[in-house]
């Protein structure tokens, strides 16, 4: 068992460091098949391992001086921390009112698959749609504060939305708009770490495999890193669609299954 949540954890991560993508969009729907766990357990334990990777990640950023545009980047971080905690509280609102587990797996899969779905279609075509170079603090704020909700609710990082929103918002090339990414991410779940800590606590929460996956995690955030540094844009961009679209009908199956 140990060994399989380790390598979901560590191949999430890998490719969720190098292309953007965070790896709680992969971690997420593989827990709900694999059906172990409560789904608040499941959303901490994605949002843990893809919040130490994003600690790895950045740390490589701030020591190799990668590029970052830290005007937009910090000010989406700064909306997606107080999005974060929004999308934290959505979610126990809805468990409180006594909203089935069921219903609320359900309601993120089939979000999850309209926004990737969405995500794919625009990396298809990015080269035929406008992009922009928005400047307005308050509108990039909203654009943090959507971001660190969905991410937050949907317990994914947001990686996928976070490299489109990027490439059309800000103009950013792949390779960048995953860098930048990475730093949301940890912005955003590092809210939503916190509001939990800060409220119910962990120990409603079965953490017995948080150990194997913060490891897989740690060794992907590193992995994922060297790939995004040494690939091409192309490569980048397929690694993403590849992915986006598995992920995509490995929702489809848990609504269904």
């Amino acid at each position: 068992m140990e060994i399989i949540y380790f390598l979901v954890a560590l191949f999430s991560t890998v490719v969720g460091s190098s292309a953007g993508l965070g790896g709680g969009v992969i971690i997420k729907p593989v827990l709900d098949l694999l059906g172990d766990y409560s789904l608040p357990t499941i959303n901490l334990l994605s949002s843990s391992t893809i919040f130490i990777m994003s600690i790895v990640t950045v740390f490589y950023q701030l020591k190799k001086k990668d590029k970052i545009n830290p005007k937009n980047t910090i000010v989406i971080a700064i909306g997606s921390i107080l999005g974060g905690s929004i999308g934290q509280k959505l979610m126990s609102i809805l468990l409180s009112k006594g909203v089935s587990m069921n219903t609320i797996n359900k309601t993120q899969s089939i979000m999850m698959i309209i926004l990737l779905l969405t995500v794919f279609l625009y990396m298809r075509n990015k080269d035929n749609i406008k992009s922009y170079k928005i400047n307005n603090v308050l509108v990039i704020v909203l654009v943090g504060l959507f971001l660190g909700a969905i991410a937050a609710f949907l317990g994914i990082g947001g990686g996928p939305i976070n490299v489109a929103a990027f490439t059309v918002l800000f103009s950013m090339t792949a390779n960048e708009a995953a860098r930048n990414s990475i730093l949301v991410i940890f912005f955003s779940q590092g809210a939503k770490i916190t509001s939990i800590a800060a409220t119910t606590g962990f120990s409603s929460y079965n953490l017995e495999m948080l150990p194997f996956m913060l490891i897989g995690g740690i060794m992907g955030g590193i992995i994922g890193y060297k790939i995004n540094k040494s690939v091409s844009e192309k490569s980048i961009i397929k690694i993403f669609n590849s992915v986006l679209l598995a992920i995509i009908l490995l929702n489809f199956y848990n609504i269904f299954k």
